[in-house]
């Protein structure tokens, strides 16, 4: 039996351990196109779809964006101004952060997009694969009911999980709405 959970052990270490091996120090420009948002953009390409995690060092915490890229020279990551770590992407630009990247799919609701987020972003967003990605402008497209349309997109597009970043209650309805549909949800606490 000893030797059973010395293996068990090592295997279950040796798990953990692999994600911590994989990760990288990347230079990285970050611009803010408004005081909502910082555009944080890595060299190389990246398929449509795909999630990124970035962490200002490989101990600390990790923040998930979804990534924007037109082809194999660069790709872009953006993320709105809500927490600590975000507002200090619009603040103080880093120079270097550690990515992680994740296949995912997409619903961007915001109010004036092109506005806030710049011609540029929302080009490539709206570029992007029908069948990837939802771009809602409620200046142009009035308020959807966002926890309705997460859980139509999540059964649709056969998610694993839902994670969203939207305000307190938009947060909320949207986790509660996907755990009532069966669809495992996760927003931030927000505890801070």
């Amino acid at each position: 039996m000893k030797r059973q959970e010395f293996w068990f052990t090592v295997s279950i270490t040796t798990l953990i351990i692999i994600p911590w091996l994989t990760t990288r120090r990347e230079t990285v420009q970050t611009s803010a196109p408004s005081g909502h948002a910082s555009i944080i953009k890595f060299q190389g390409g990246v398929k449509a779809g795909i999630l990124g995690r970035i962490s200002p060092s490989p101990l600390s915490e990790w923040h998930a964006f979804g990534i924007i890229s037109e082809g194999k020279k660069d790709h872009m990551m953006l993320a709105g101004a809500a927490g600590d770590f975000t507002k200090s992407l619009v603040s103080n630009p880093p120079n270097h952060l550690w990515p992680s990247p994740v296949d995912v799919r997409i619903i961007w609701v915001a109010n004036r997009i092109e506005q806030n987020f710049g011609k540029e972003i929302k080009g490539i967003v709206s570029g992007y694969p029908e069948d990837k990605v939802i771009v809602h402008d409620t200046a142009l497209l009035g308020r959807p009911i966002v926890s309705e349309m997460s859980v139509d997109a999540a059964k649709e597009w056969g998610s694993e999980v839902v994670i969203v970043t939207s305000n307190p209650k938009g947060s909320r309805d949207v986790v509660c709405a996907c755990k009532a549909a069966g669809i495992p949800a996760f927003g931030p606490i927000w505890d801070s």
